[in-house]
């Protein structure tokens, strides 16, 4: 029998992937050549919402941020921005800089919140984050970040492949490419999980905490 997805704010946790100053921010990397970042700063905010929520009911908030450098980079991608116009000294999301802090309109870690550095696409690629979740009784992960097509989708098919329930909040993630985007949430929903409104799931989590005290 099919073992329906777990809600459970106790059994979730909520991986804030990659929203930094270098990819939100007007004056971060992918900013400041003048391309509209109005659609990733509402994500930011929608997440900001997600993050309080979760605080409120519960469920575990994993900050996940990437870092890159000459120092850091494999072959592939050195060999990638180098196609970019990027510099082994010059990246983005540059380790130490400002881009690479998280971005400044976001909700800071509280006390009890995880936070971890990944330097690719796939934040399950951070030693140790699933058995981490697994220890703590997580059953479901809430996605959410940025870019969509690109960490979202890579940490999205992961988690899946590792044994967890994947939700995404469409809200909660954006592109600069939005149709892209868009068939990147396609493919998640019919491959790897669930892709729903913001305000579905926080009424789910409310349903969730309410079943609870009343058994």
């Amino acid at each position: 029998m099919k073992q329906p997805p777990s809600v459970a704010p106790s059994e979730t946790a909520v991986l804030v992937v990659d929203v930094q100053n270098d990819f939100v921010h007007e004056r971060g990397w992918v900013g400041r050549d003048g391309v509209d970042m109005q659609a990733l700063q509402h994500a930011a905010k929608e997440i900001n919402r997600l993050i309080g929520a979760a605080h409120d009911a519960g469920a575990l908030v994993v900050y996940i941020a990437v870092e890159h450098g000459g120092k850091i980079d494999n072959a592939p991608y050195q060999e990638r921005y180098e196609r970019r116009g990027m510099t082994p000294d010059d990246t983005i999301c540059h380790a130490g800089t400002w881009g690479a802090a998280l971005y400044s309109e976001l909700t800071p870690p509280s006390a009890g919140d995880l936070r971890l550095v990944k330097h690719g696409y796939d934040a399950f690629e951070v030693p140790g984050l699933a058995d981490e979740l697994r220890r703590r009784g997580v059953r479901t992960v809430v996605i959410t970040g940025v870019v969509t097509e690109l960490c979202v989708r890579a940490t999205a098919m992961s988690a899946f492949e590792k044994g967890f329930f994947v939700i995404v909040p469409r809200e909660t993630t954006a592109s600069n490419e939005p149709d892209v985007a868009r068939e990147a949430l396609e493919s998640i929903e019919r491959w790897y999980g669930e892709i729903v409104a913001l305000d579905q799931l926080l009424e789910r989590w409310r349903s969730s905490v309410g079943a609870g005290k009343q058994s």
